[in-house]
């Protein structure tokens, strides 16, 4: 618990499987991260990968939960869960 630490940053890239986040500060985050993204709430992760002030995160709830999530924040948008079908 004493690892833990908040970074702002940006969400250049977000889908049901993940989300690349970018910061300009330094940071080491662990293989558990917890991404909270203002409207869509907190998201429970793991680090897939990092490249200086960007990090792969792969989120741990199935696809279908981060589509309900999401799909829900958005009022009056509704979005095709299989759009190339």
């Amino acid at each position: 618990m004493g690892n833990e630490q908040t970074v702002p940053g940006v969400v250049r890239d977000m889908s049901v499987s993940g989300a690349r986040f970018q910061t300009k500060q330094d940071f080491r985050p662990t293989s558990d991260v917890i991404l909270e993204v203002p409207r869509f709430g907190a998201f429970n992760c793991n680090l897939v990968w990092q490249n200086g002030h960007v990090v792969g995160l792969r989120f741990v709830d199935p696809p279908e939960f981060i589509f309900n999530t999401v799909n829900g924040a958005l009022p009056g948008i509704s979005l095709d869960p299989n759009p190339i079908n």
